[in-house]
């Protein structure tokens, strides 16, 4: 199992424990969320998060994800495959090759 998944797994666990807590001193989640002040004030935190992003944050998002992509992560699959079929990394395919035999005797 991954780390990723073990951090799942203990988010959730963590989740049913604070609910469980919550439940034990009284305090109904229905009775929070369901007020209509509560329930505003969500959904004006949910269209500040989503203006924002649209608004300011999407674009340079973008443009970092797609530098990430296309110079990294595409590169390190590339490469990564020719290791797996038994060939040289494309950059160290392109350099020349040493010489590192020893040299001949002079006769």
């Amino acid at each position: 199992m991954t780390n990723q998944g073990i951090g799942l797994i203990g988010f959730i666990i963590l989740l049913i424990i604070a609910i469980i807590v919550l439940g034990y001193f009284g305090i109904s989640l229905r009775t929070i969320f369901g007020g209509g002040t509560t329930r505003d004030n969500l959904v004006f935190a949910w269209q500040t998060v989503k203006s924002t992003w649209n608004q300011y944050l999407s674009v340079p998002a973008q443009y970092l994800w797609n530098i990430f992509y296309n110079l990294l992560w595409r590169s390190f699959v590339e490469n990564a495959e020719r290791i797996r079929q038994g060939k040289p990394p494309a950059l160290l395919e392109s350099q020349p090759q040493l010489d590192t035999s020893a040299p001949a005797p002079p006769q």
